[in-house]
C-alpha cells in the first residue's frame, strides 16, 4: 500500500507496524478532515496528509494535524499539535488546536479508525 492514503476502515496492527517502521517509530502523522470526517496516515510530513485531503476535494480551512501514537496507554494516544496547525485567521495561534471543539471532533472522527 503507497502511503499517505485516506483510511477507508479501522487501521490493522499490521498497517500500524508498517507505518511505524517506515516514518516515525513511535507515532503516525494524521491529516483529519473534520468537515467530511475523513483521516488521511503514513507521512513524514502532516501536510502530506493534508495533500492527499486537499486533492480528494477537502478544503484547507477542514484540515487539521495530528499525532497518534499506538504504542502509548490509552487515552494517551491522540495528540493534537502539528505545523499546519498554526492559523492565526482560524484562531489558533499554536501548533497545538487550542479549540476544545475542534479537539472532540478530531477524537470522535480518529475513533472509526483508530484505538484511542
Amino acid at each position: 500500500m503507497t502511503w499517505p492514503h485516506i483510511l477507508v476502515s479501522h487501521i490493522t496492527k499490521k498497517q500500524i507496524i508498517e507505518l511505524t517502521e517506515q516514518f516515525i517509530e513511535d507515532m503516525i502523522k494524521v491529516a483529519v478532515d473534520i468537515e467530511s470526517e475523513l483521516v488521511a496516515a503514513g507521512c513524514s510530513l502532516h501536510a502530506d496528509a493534508e495533500q492527499v485531503l486537499l486533492k480528494q476535494g477537502s478544503q484547507q480551512k477542514n484540515i487539521w494535524g495530528a499525532n497518534y501514537f499506538p504504542f502509548k496507554n490509552k487515552g494517551q494516544r491522540l495528540e493534537y499539535s502539528a505545523l499546519m496547525n498554526i492559523r492565526p485567521r482560524q484562531g489558533n495561534n499554536s501548533q497545538l488546536i487550542n479549540n476544545s471543539s475542534i479537539q472532540k471532533k478530531i477524537k470522535e472522527i480518529m475513533s472509526n479508525y483508530f484505538e484511542l
